[in-house]
C-alpha cells in the first residue's frame, strides 16, 4: 500500500510538472521612437514586470529600427539597417546596449529566441513612417505582421504611433490613418493600445515637422503604455495555445 501511495504522488508530481507554464516573453519590435527614450522606458519597464501567472520576471528583447515600417520586419527586402537600430534582450538592462548601423533586421524567429519558452507576446510600436505613402499598401503590411506573429505562436499588442507635428502630417490625415490601423491591427487579432492620446503634438509647436518628443515626454508616455501592457498582459498570454 505504501508503494501505491507514494507511486500516486510521483504521478501527480509528474502531472503538475507538466502543467507549469514555461516562461513568459515579450518582445517589443519598433521604429525611431523606441529606438530612443520611449523604448528604453518601455524596455525596461517590461523587464520590471512580473509573470501575472507565475510571479516570476518577464524576459524581455527589443529590436528598434530607424524608419521602420511594419513591412520592415516581414520583407527581407526591406530588412537592411541603413539609419541606425537598438537591439537588447539576454537580461541585460538597456544602458549596456548600444546603438549600430549596418546589416539586416533577423527574421522573427531569431528575434524570439532570446525569450525561450513558447508564453509570449510582442508589442508593435509602429505607425509613424506608415502614415505616408499608400495607406492600403500600408495598412496590408500591418495585416501581414500580425499574421506572422500569430504564426509564432505570439499574441500581439499594437501600440499606435504617437501625435506628430503638423508640419510632419495633416492632423486629419493622420487622424483617420489612427482609425484604419487600429480598425486593421484588432480585426487581425491584436490588442490595440493608443498613444495619441498620451501625447500632445502642442509640444512642438505650430507648423513643426517633429514626430519625436523630448526625453520627459518619451519617458511619460512610455510609462502611461506600461500600465495598459500590464493591465491585458493575462489576458494576451492566455490567447496563446
Amino acid at each position: 500500500m505504501r508503494w501505491m501511495v507514494l507511486a500516486l504522488l510521483l504521478a501527480a508530481g509528474m502531472v503538475a510538472a507538466d502543467a507549469a507554464p514555461g516562461p513568459a516573453g515579450v518582445l517589443v519590435l519598433g521604429d525611431s521612437n523606441a529606438e530612443g527614450h520611449f523604448g528604453g522606458t518601455l524596455y525596461d519597464g517590461l523587464r520590471a514586470m512580473r509573470d501575472p501567472v507565475t510571479g516570476a520576471p518577464l524576459r524581455v528583447a527589443i529590436f528598434a529600427k530607424c524608419g521602420a515600417g511594419a513591412s520592415d520586419f516581414i520583407l527581407r527586402e526591406r530588412a537592411n539597417i541603413d539609419c541606425g537600430a537598438w537591439r537588447c534582450d539576454s537580461g541585460r538592462p538597456i544602458a549596456q546596449c548600444p546603438h549600430f548601423s549596418g546589416g539586416f533586421i533577423p527574421d522573427l524567429a531569431e528575434l524570439y529566441k532570446p525569450l525561450g519558452g513558447t508564453r509570449r507576446v510582442t508589442v508593435v510600436a509602429l505607425g509613424l513612417n506608415m502614415v505616408i505613402g499608400n495607406r492600403r499598401t500600408k495598412l496590408a503590411d500591418a495585416a501581414a505582421l500580425a499574421t506572422a506573429l500569430a504564426a509564432q505562436n505570439s499574441a500581439c499588442v499594437w501600440v499606435g504611433p504617437p501625435q506628430a507635428g503638423d508640419g510632419f502630417v495633416r492632423v486629419a490625415t493622420f487622424d483617420s490613418f489612427i482609425a484604419d490601423l487600429r480598425q486593421t491591427v484588432t480585426a487581425h487579432g491584436c490588442r490595440y493600445i493608443a498613444s495619441d492620446d498620451k501625447t500632445d503634438r502642442r509640444e512642438f509647436g505650430a507648423g513643426s515637422k517633429d514626430d519625436h518628443y523630448a526625453r520627459p515626454e518619451a519617458i511619460a508616455w512610455a510609462q502611461k503604455v506600461l500600465a495598459e501592457i500590464e493591465a491585458g498582459l493575462r489576458a494576451d498570454l492566455a490567447k496563446i495555445p
